[in-house]
């Protein structure tokens, strides 16, 4: 199965025409919020987008304090981690000024409210877009202070996996062809996730070579459910 497939779904879409729209001189500059369940495909997504159109890709760590998260952010916009945090997000800020990009913040749930609270002050400065991924308890993060929340421009909520989606992944990525109720029934075992569909099309890629064919139908779905989905019991 290759693994380097990446699908237009709708929510990759909506995020690129709302990144864009953050980042066009026509556009209002703030805060991007992008957010939903784990497995919806978030990360590939801004992933893909900041390999295409560059900027500063940052993903958060569990426990960060407020040094180490701006001597990250430091070194992945200047190459230095300074010993403070004052000194790192001034280097930051100057760095910004001087070759703007937008920021994108992966896990952004694990950030403690100040640390958001550090990028605004970088982004009320410099100008430059801050993008923030997370899981749903991060829009609850960000609406505790009207500061941040009023800087929050576009949002864009990841949706569970389709089944359009779920058979265009198994053609591209595996060259099956999954028949409209096996797509619907994966979906509904995922629950939507998309690390449990890519785990589906593996499963029944096998199954599909032990019966010499490319047609999956809704029982050989149902015959390998129970090696993918029994986290859900």
């Amino acid at each position: 199965m290759r693994k380097d497939v990446f699908i237009e779904t709708r929510n990759v879409m909506d995020f690129r025409q709302k990144i864009a729209t953050l980042e066009s001189d026509s556009g209002e500059p703030g805060f991007a919020l992008i957010f939903g369940q784990a497995g919806r495909g978030k990360t590939d997504t801004t992933r893909n987008y900041y390999a295409r159109n560059g900027g500063v890709f940052l993903r958060v760590m569990q426990g960060w304090t407020q040094t180490a998260f701006l001597q990250e952010l430091c070194f992945q916009v200047c190459s230095m981690r300074p010993r403070s945090a004052a000194a790192c997000k001034a280097k930051v800020i100057e760095a910004i000024e001087d070759m703007p990009q937008t920021i994108f913040v992966d896990e952004a749930d694990r950030l403690h409210v100040d640390r958001i609270e550090d990028l605004r002050d970088i982004f009320d400065v410099t100008g430059s877009p801050v993008v923030l991924i997370g899981e749903q308890e991060l829009r609850g993060v960000l609406g505790t202070r009207r500061r941040i929340w009023s800087r929050v421009k576009q949002v864009v909520e990841f949706g569970p996996v389709t089944e359009e989606d779920v058979a265009i992944l198994g053609d591209e990525a595996a060259g099956l062809d999954i028949e409209p109720e096996a797509a619907a029934s994966i979906v509904r075992q995922s629950d939507g996730d998309f690390r449990l569909v890519w785990s589906f099309i593996g499963q029944l890629e096998q199954v599909a070579r032990t019966h010499e064919t490319s047609i999956i139908t809704v029982g050989m779905v149902g015959r390998v459910a129970k090696h993918v989905a029994s986290w859900r019991k």
